[in-house]
């Protein structure tokens, strides 16, 4: 079937924004959704692509979160 996007029952329930792809919408490098509690990466925020894109865009995402959570990060 291929790549249908993120499940759009959960992005509705929660109140996240979508871009026009209907991917969701977050801060570029900062991974960052509407909510300030959620963070999207990789697929569910690009749409579909390659792997390695998705691992760099998890470790963004990581050191991100890293940052929310503890005020700063040692993270690469």
């Amino acid at each position: 079937m291929g790549f249908l996007g993120p499940e759009q029952t959960i992005l509705k329930d929660l109140k996240l924004e979508t871009d026009p792809r209907s991917n969701i919408k977050a801060e570029h490098e900062k991974y960052r959704t509407n909510l300030p509690n959620i963070f999207a990466a990789g697929d569910c925020r690009r749409g579909q692509s390659l792997v390695v894109w998705a691992i760099n865009e998890g470790r963004g995402a990581a050191r991100e979160c890293d940052r929310f959570l503890m005020g700063s990060t040692d993270l690469p």
